[in-house]
């Protein structure tokens, strides 16, 4: 699956942070909630706008709980900077997959060093919501495992991740070939 991020998430666990690895994990912990500022929303789709066109679908991706608010808020703000840069068209967000029921946040699983969950134990469905033939993103804050985005790319039946963060370096640094 293709997932575009916009940085790395690196872990102290390997290390001391720089202050720019510091500021990645405070500004991706923080666009998982609406009661983040605005500037933390805002920083976070500039870096990701960057990474895509339009005309395009941005699918925010349900938290544990199936709430959608703070990737909701990223996708607008990121559909407002792709559509300032791009003539070709315009990317929307679109609500097209939902969590049928709540499950234990990938957060807190790495907490509890119990592992990320399989793409089939994250319970999403696809919406009735229709989707025109243009390229999709699901937006998320974070990926480690890449599993919620390929839950949702499943539900859906297709699209790409668009993440601010990704915890595996190497998977960024194989994207980054592709283009």
């Amino acid at each position: 699956m293709q997932i575009l991020a916009a940085r790395n998430y690196r872990t102290p666990r390997n290390g001391p942070l720089t202050i720019e690895q510091t500021e990645t994990r405070r500004l991706a912990y923080a666009i998982k909630s609406i009661a983040s500022t605005l500037v933390d929303f805002d920083t976070a789709a500039r870096e990701m706008a960057a990474l895509i066109t339009g005309p395009c679908w941005l699918v925010p991706i349900p938290d544990s709980t199936g709430n959608t608010e703070a990737n909701t808020r990223l996708a607008h703000h990121i559909a407002r900077y792709v559509n300032m840069a791009s003539a070709a068209g315009t990317a929307q967000l679109a609500k097209a997959i939902y969590r049928t029921q709540p499950v234990q946040s990938q957060c807190e699983r790495h907490k509890l060093t119990l592992g990320s969950s399989r793409p089939d134990q994250h319970h999403f469905a696809r919406t009735r919501k229709v989707l025109t033939l243009r390229q999709t993103y699901f937006v998320d804050n974070v990926t480690t495992s890449g599993n919620t985005l390929e839950a949702a790319r499943l539900a859906l039946g297709f699209g790409a991740g668009l993440v601010f963060a990704d915890a595996v370096p190497r998977r960024v640094q194989i994207q980054a070939t592709l283009f």
